[in-house]
């Protein structure tokens, strides 16, 4: 089946379905939160390896990363959203992570002026700098 994958915003809507979906597919999932205390308690993350994240945090990022080899890359609706992608991005190439998915936003490579999609595209061009990647955007 491959490695671990890392999920990150595991407790929150999409990234408990992510944890969910990948885990009922055999898959070997690692969910990054805020607090194993506080997730431990929570149903929707049973039965999954949890690692305690923080996005400002380097030393919290390289051990989230610790054999791993897949990443989804989802960041909390933030005015730091972009940082936070660009040090999740910069830490996982360190770590060798060998493919990322980035949950986005439709329209985020467009220039216009509404700041989540602001954030989400510069988000988007600091991962391809940082990770000189392939770029696949639904909306085209």
């Amino acid at each position: 089946m491959g490695g671990t994958i890392l999920v990150t915003g595991a407790t929150g809507t999409v990234g408990s379905e992510v944890v969910k979906q990948l885990s009922s597919a055999g898959q070997k999932v690692r969910a990054a939160v805020r607090s194993t205390t506080r997730a431990d308690s929570s149903d929707k993350l049973k039965g999954v390896e949890l690692v305690e994240m923080d996005y400002n945090k380097s030393e919290t990022l390289t051990t989230a990363f610790k054999d791993a080899d897949k990443l989804f890359l989802l960041t909390p609706g933030s005015s730091k959203a972009a940082e936070f992608a660009s040090n999740l991005v910069t830490e996982a190439k360190k770590a060798g992570i060998k493919h990322i998915v980035k949950q986005s936003l439709m329209g985020a490579d467009q220039e216009v002026d509404f700041d989540h999609i602001h954030l989400h595209r510069k988000a988007e061009k600091d991962y391809r700098r940082i990770w000189n990647s392939i770029y696949i955007s639904a909306s085209k």
